[in-house]
């Protein structure tokens, strides 16, 4: 079966072929960091991590585009109130976030371009659209007309009328129509302030996503995606502003992930709610954290608890567990336990059930499937012990795809994270989740931390000598 994905634009699976040969242009849209980044960026971005792994498991080559938006009206408040430079405000929330992604396993961008550093690419792009006769420069700025623009609206499935009606003028804005949008802003502010043909100010917000990923991957993206509330308005500017400057469809493939709750509430920091990845990662490892979002489809709502993280880190724990059986159990050198045709078929399952709009429950299930056989095969003994190795390490290339794999070699523990790794699982036993509890046992003994269950439920812990 060819790969599917359902098409935002059209609400329909369609078939996915790149414009070129194998290649993907695939542009997601990244962070605004004026603070920590939260639980909902890590949703979106491991999703977007995942669907990137597995086309280039699928052969495709990919390159891979995330902007960073460091010049922003967030930024330029939260800048004022530290009193700190807007761009050394946003660098330091950059930078963080960037090291959380790689401990989340999310593969660097190919590129990351950044609005302070793409400024003559956006005026470029801003004075196409003016050429064309979509938009017009006011005392305030620059602002695209949407009238000029019959599709506006498709991709949020409103009309114009109904756009009309929830769009607002800001104060400081004088523009025809209440939905037309700010390419260029025509303001001073310390360090985020360029010359233009129009004027002194920086770009709107929507415009430096069509610049940076038009730049970097030309006309028409094969794939861009964003989390959904996004959609309207800044993906519905992008498509115009685009569109209109070049004349070409901007995107064949658009893709949004769903909504992140916390414990049934929309995350907000007036609800007290609000979890940093920082914070997350104090509690939980980035595998447990992966495989929660794994186990839901990219564009469907998630419900993020404690209690679903440790799911998901026992359920984690259950395929690791598979293949250290297959390793450790002692084996006959045959057997008949049909491992093989089990793997081939998990295998087929899994990427039927990608190639399905990267289907990752149901690619989940044909690897839980197969794990419960590799275990069941080597605690009766009746798997051969090359059947046994071959069918961990298809199950192990599978779970690869995903980032989820055992860790080949993890860095050396500190002894702090040696301590909260045995809370957990000291935790884990209080909960009979003894499959958390021997997932742990592995992880550190493969780190040559040996434990020590006292009788009185304490755990003492010593390195390999």
């Amino acid at each position: 079966m060819a790969l599917r994905i359902r098409n935002t634009l059209s609400g329909k699976l369609e078939e996915f072929a790149p414009q070129q040969g194998s290649a993907v242009r695939m542009y997601v849209c990244g962070i605004t960091p004026y603070d920590k980044s939260h639980l909902g960026h890590a949703r979106t971005l491991v999703s977007f991590d995942i669907i990137r792994r597995y086309l280039k498991f699928r052969g495709y080559q990919v390159t891979y585009v995330q902007n960073v938006t460091d010049i922003d009206d967030k930024i330029i408040n939260r800048a004022k109130e530290l009193k700190m430079p807007p761009l050394e405000l946003s660098k330091k929330y950059n930078d963080e976030s960037e090291e959380e992604f790689r401990i989340l396993g999310i593969e660097k961008p190919d590129y990351s371009p950044k609005v302070s550093e793409c400024i003559p690419q956006i005026i470029q792009l801003i004075e196409k659209i003016i050429r064309r006769g979509c938009a017009y420069q006011t005392e305030t700025g620059v602002y695209f007309d949407v009238s000029k623009f019959p599709q506006y609206g498709a991709l949020s499935k409103q009309s114009i009328e109904q756009i009309k009606a929830g769009a607002r003028v800001e104060i400081d804005e004088k523009k025809r129509n209440p939905q037309d949008f700010a390419l260029w802003k025509i303001e001073e502010e310390p360090g985020v302030t360029f010359d233009s043909p129009w004027g002194r100010g920086r770009p709107g917000w929507h415009i430096e996503c069509s610049a940076m990923s038009t730049s970097h991957l030309g006309d028409t993206l094969d794939i861009h995606g964003g989390a959904r509330d996004l959609i309207f308005p800044h993906h519905e500017n992008e498509i115009a502003q685009s569109e209109a400057a070049t004349g070409k469809k901007f995107v064949r493939f658009w893709m949004h992930t769903g909504f992140l709750t916390v414990e049934g509430e929309k995350m907000s920091k007036s609800l007290g709610n609000f979890i940093t990845i920082q914070q997350a990662l104090e509690k939980f490892s980035p595998q447990q954290i992966r495989m929660l979002f794994a186990l839901t489809h990219y564009a469907s709502p998630i419900d993020f608890s404690e209690q679903a993280v440790h799911a998901a880190g026992s359920s984690l724990a259950t395929l690791h567990s598979a293949i250290y059986a297959a390793k450790s159990y002692p084996l006959p050198a045959t057997g008949n336990a049909g491992l093989a045709e089990a793997a081939h078929e998990a295998e087929r399952k899994f990427i039927e059930s990608m190639d399905d709009d990267f289907d990752t429950p149901n690619a989940m299930a044909a690897l839980f499937s197969l794990a419960k056989k590799i275990s069941a095969s080597c605690s009766s003994s009746s798997a051969g012990k090359m059947d046994a190795l071959a069918a961990a390490a298809a199950l192990e290339k599978l779970l690869g795809v995903l980032n989820l794999a055992p860790a080949k070699k993890a860095p050396r523990l500190s002894r702090q994270e040696i301590e909260r790794m045995v809370a957990q699982r000291d935790e884990a036993r209080k909960r009979k989740d003894f499959a958390l509890a021997d997932s742990i046992r592995d992880q550190l003994a493969q780190q040559g931390i040996l434990l020590e269950d006292r009788k009185d439920g304490s755990t003492a812990w010593r390195e390999k000598v």
